[in-house]
């Protein structure tokens, strides 16, 4: 999906009428598409994938780090910009509220569990000691958290009193 889509899916959200978002009201989708639109930062994914691409060099199906401090801030980069990417349509859309101090974070750290989940990504520039087993499992519990988190958050947004934009 797409870290803003996620951002306008909660706009919206916060600006139905109390309980009536997920059907009468827009968005009109299920609350668990708020948080698969926050689990999948799609920009912070595809930037990656384009800084992959001159950052690490494949041979006989290794890929290597070839860049790896400008990988190492690329990573710290992306972050940030999955945080840009939900904060501005929020601000400019809708009111931020104190759930959104929340929000913010979802996108971010989701990107970190994609990163964790693959092989020879930013993450590896930045921890490139970690265990497989070790990222792996984090990177699980990580997607659920996150998941049961935007579910929650999407479901307060569609209880709040509606704001107006």
């Amino acid at each position: 999906m797409s870290t803003l889509a996620y951002a306008r899916l909660t706009a919206k959200r916060e600006q139905g009428l109390p309980g009536t978002t997920t059907s009468q009201s827009p968005p009109g989708v299920s609350t668990y598409v708020d948080a698969f639109a926050a689990l999948v930062p799609a920009e912070a994914l595809t930037l990656h994938a384009v800084i992959l691409s001159v950052t690490t060099r494949t041979a006989n199906g290794v890929t290597q780090i070839t860049q790896q401090g400008t990988l190492a801030w690329a990573f710290y980069g992306l972050l940030a910009i999955s945080m840009v990417l939900y904060a501005v349509p929020r601000i400019t859309s809708a009111k931020w509220d104190k759930l959104d101090c929340i929000r913010i974070f979802i996108p971010p750290l989701a990107f970190i569990g994609w990163a964790m989940l693959q092989r020879a990504t930013a993450f590896d520039a930045v921890f490139p000691n970690l265990s497989e087993a070790a990222r792996t499992v984090s990177a699980v519990f990580l997607g659920v958290i996150l998941g049961l988190v935007a579910a929650t958050l999407a479901y307060k947004a569609d209880q709040k009193e509606p704001v107006t934009a």
